[in-house]
């Protein structure tokens, strides 16, 4: 659907097995992930890579034109929002951070506002997406280093219900802490501690809308000492308690009418 100047389109995409996606334009594309589960997404730009875990409702991908987006995914069905946006009418410096598994509410809301043919949210929407990303330039590390973050974004994948400390993740890649702390917060925009702490809060969102566990069980499984410390950083950080986001969210679980 053409909306002004940009095109917008609501997309359930199926996926039964494990599967590879790359994506090349001469257009950008943001994403915004609505409903569904791929059970696992991994994400690249060009050698970058830029996210770990499954989506979650609210979160957004943008795809800058004339670079490499690669995907990953394990199967599952998901519902989209993807809004292509002419290169000439947002300006990314080469040196810009991928904008992965953003969260903006307001972001968000101007991209459904698209989709409902609203064309007075491009404005706004334009407008966000260019200061979000001009916070978000820096300088390139070397391949090296690049391939150093990427693998210690694997490991601390796998070690999210278990204790992990900066100097573990420094260890793990043969770095100084401040040396870590310095090029992780280049490549991500978080610290090591920051992103940890994320990742762990993506994975308990993901079990609160998909599985029946009770609150304790889900904070044991993602590295929280206890059912209170769970819903101390929940409401520190998403504002909300665990349980208050299940409700919100098990409707984001694609019905079985809409899977096929």
């Amino acid at each position: 659907m053409e909306v002004g100047a940009l095109r917008v389109a609501s997309i359930v995409d199926r996926i039964d097995g494990p599967s590879n996606w790359t994506i090349e334009r001469d257009v950008h594309a943001l994403i915004l992930y609505e409903a569904g589960s791929y059970h696992w997404l991994e994400t690249w730009q060009d050698d970058q890579r830029t996210s770990l875990g499954d989506p979650l409702p609210g979160e957004m991908w943008l795809v800058p034109a004339g670079r490499r987006y690669r995907g990953t995914a394990k199967g599952g069905a998901v519902r989209t929002i993807e809004v292509e946006i002419p290169a000439a009418m947002l300006s990314i410096a080469p040196d810009t951070r991928a904008l992965a598994a953003h969260h903006d509410l307001a972001l968000a809301a101007l991209v459904r506002a698209l989709l409902a043919g609203d064309a007075a949210a491009a404005e706004p929407l334009l407008a966000i997406l260019d200061k979000t990303l001009a916070a978000m330039t820096g300088r390139p590390d070397s391949p090296l280093i690049v391939q150093r973050i990427n693998d210690l974004m694997a490991f601390i994948q796998t070690q999210l219900e278990l204790p992990l400390t900066v100097e573990d993740m420094a260890a793990e890649v043969g770095m100084s802490v401040n040396s870590l702390i310095v090029h992780f917060t280049r490549a991500t925009g978080r610290t090591p501690a920051q992103y940890v702490l994320r990742q762990r809060l993506r994975r308990a969102c993901w079990f609160l809308m998909n599985r029946p566990l009770t609150i304790a069980e889900i904070a044991f499984a993602t590295g929280f000492s206890s059912h209170a410390h769970l819903c101390a950083i929940f409401r520190s950080k998403i504002g909300m308690s665990p349980g208050e986001w299940r409700r919100r969210h098990r409707s984001a679980i694609l019905p079985a009418e809409e899977d096929k």
